[in-house]
């Protein structure tokens, strides 16, 4: 399995946070392909890795917490701290301190449309990550569910992305890409009205499979839900599930890997979206 050489301001690596995190690992092990290890920051985290690269982690929940389990996006930063200010500048919101853990230096944040994400600058020099391909995360898209110029206004200005506006075919639909050299790597969508009053944006995570239908029935099995059955759509067939716990996961068919090693910023997809208006 290649890795790829991540680029500051892209999609670096996602936590789970989980109010089981055996559940958990037991429902990634058995859809994904995941390898679990006790991680070294303890108090049951769970390192996630496949064919022995590291591609996620597991946070358990405290016991008394009401917020329900989710996949957080963590972006790769130069400095976690100007970044911080940065974006409370723009109007986001710190949440969590920048804290040392094995990989890096994490801190969580909201940006002003309520969407959950964090920044990691990692350990050491090398800034390498498994995408791309089934079992890791191949896409990364922000539901907005208010001000979707916000939206792009803010992630554009804190991470200096390429943002592209495009048009799709279905009445009211609003999308757009962020890009590195013309490869989209993540994307919003505008989903106001679509979600009940008061759901704050949120970034999805989608997770590369081999076989969509396949992984939807073994979700059923290990005690997940359907919430999109499998469909075709711009990004190939995929499912949306929640897991054994509740958290939200989009699945989506991908091929293995080529032989050749790929930048992040390549495109994964090959997306076939429409041109600008």
């Amino acid at each position: 399995m290649p890795a790829f050489e991540a680029e500051v301001g892209m999609p670096y690596w996602i936590d789970l946070t989980t109010s089981d995190a055996d559940a958990s690992a037991r429902f990634y092990t058995e859809v994904l392909g995941w390898e679990a290890e006790e991680g070294a920051e303890g108090a049951g985290y769970r390192l996630m890795r496949i064919q022995g690269l590291p591609v996620a982690g597991l946070i358990p929940q405290p016991e008394d917490s009401k917020t329900p389990d989710t996949w957080v996006t963590y972006f790769l930063s130069r400095n976690v701290d100007e970044d911080l200010a940065k974006a409370e500048k723009l109007g986001g919101r710190t949440l969590a301190k920048p804290q040392q853990v094995d990989h890096g230096l994490m801190a969580l944040c909201a940006d002003p449309t309520g969407g959950l994400f964090g920044l990691i600058e990692p350990s050491g020099p090398d800034k390498f990550i498994a995408a791309g391909e089934p079992g890791t995360a191949v896409w990364h898209e922000l539901s907005v569910t208010r001000d979707f110029q916000q939206a792009l206004d803010f992630y554009g200005e804190l991470f200096n992305w390429e943002l592209r506006t495009v048009e799709g075919t279905g009445e009211g639909f609003e999308y757009a890409t962020a890009e590195e050299d013309g490869a989209a790597f993540a994307g919003f969508w505008n989903a106001a009205g679509r979600f009940p009053e008061g759901v704050g944006s949120f970034w999805q995570t989608f997770l590369g499979v081999r076989d969509a239908d396949a992984a939807a029935q073994k979700a059923l099995e290990l005690g997940g839900q359907l919430i999109q059955e499998p469909m075709e759509s711009p990004f190939g067939r995929l499912t949306v599930v929640a897991d054994s716990t509740g958290a939200t996961v989009t699945l989506v068919e991908v091929e293995d890997a080529p032989e050749e090693d790929p930048r992040e910023s390549d495109d994964l997809f090959g997306l076939e979206l429409p041109e600008d208006n």
